[in-house]
């Protein structure tokens, strides 16, 4: 999409007079620059202490949620600081749908919190098959971010919600993209500043895309691409420091080979 965009603009920057005027309004909106300067993609093996191995450790002693027949240990996911520990994860319903919930430790996982309840919207019968949803934690703010596929009533695609209170409770969920084709996405924010970053469920191959906001996800107002078409990635996960954006994502094409990318959010 944005390559389609930005040969739009070349032809408005050499021959504007002859477009229709009802496509300068769609143009001149293509024409922002991408939020993020990217650096080179590197590749490394993957390492026990990247997230996807570290959030298997804690998927023992999972409550019972009530209207629930299952909980989907293998979508644990979760966000650590310290002694505190946060962790979301899928229950499923008796008709194959799905509930989230977020649950948080105090005391690195000796204790655990009553569950919040963060999204009990979905109605695509997929069980425990589907995407683990992205958790992350601002200390300094104590924000919970959160981001998740979920075939919602109104359409399937990643949304995405937040707390600012220790995730004791959330905020009505937004939507990040619309698509049908179930995605991993992953968040980093600190205060009001959030980046997701998230499976394409539009694309035919996998590859990944960007969000960004600094209105704590109210309004992600900033999009973009984070690799492009050639280089298939899944699986994605994200920091945040400052204005620095790292992501790292899993080679569907290579067994344990992890792909990296740094950008400065401008």
């Amino acid at each position: 999409m944005h390559h389609r965009v930005r040969s739009i603009c070349r032809v408005v920057s050499f021959g504007g007079t002859r477009l229709l005027p009802i496509l300068v309004s769609l143009v001149f909106a293509g024409c922002v620059k991408e939020p993020v300067d990217w650096g080179d993609i590197s590749y490394r093996a993957s390492q026990l202490g990247d997230p996807p191995a570290i959030s298997r450790t804690w998927d023992a002693s999972l409550p019972t949620l009530a209207g629930t027949v299952t909980a989907c240990r293998q979508s644990v996911t979760v966000a650590v600081n310290g002694a505190e520990v946060f962790r979301a994860w899928w229950a499923v319903r008796g008709d194959s749908n799905a509930v989230l919930s977020m649950q948080r430790s105090p005391d690195g996982g000796g204790t655990w919190q009553p569950p919040v309840l963060v999204d009990t919207r979905d109605s695509g019968g997929r069980g425990c098959a589907r995407p683990d949803p992205g958790i992350s934690y601002d200390p300094v703010s104590k924000y919970v971010y959160l981001v998740y596929f979920l075939d919602a009533p109104e359409g399937p695609g990643v949304f995405f919600a937040h707390s600012m209170n220790d995730g004791q409770m959330f905020h009505s969920p937004v939507p990040v993209v619309y698509g049908k084709n179930a995605a991993h996405a992953s968040v980093a924010g600190h205060g009001d500043s959030v980046v997701v970053v998230f499976e394409d469920p539009n694309a035919r191959t996998p590859t990944l895309g960007t969000v960004l906001s600094h209105t704590t996800g109210h309004i992600f107002d900033q999009r973009g691409d984070v690799t492009p078409e050639e280089v298939r990635a899944v699986q994605p996960w994200v920091t945040l420091s400052n204005n620095r954006i790292d992501v790292w994502w899993m080679t569907p094409d290579a067994v344990d080979r992890v792909g990296h990318r740094q950008g400065i959010w401008k």
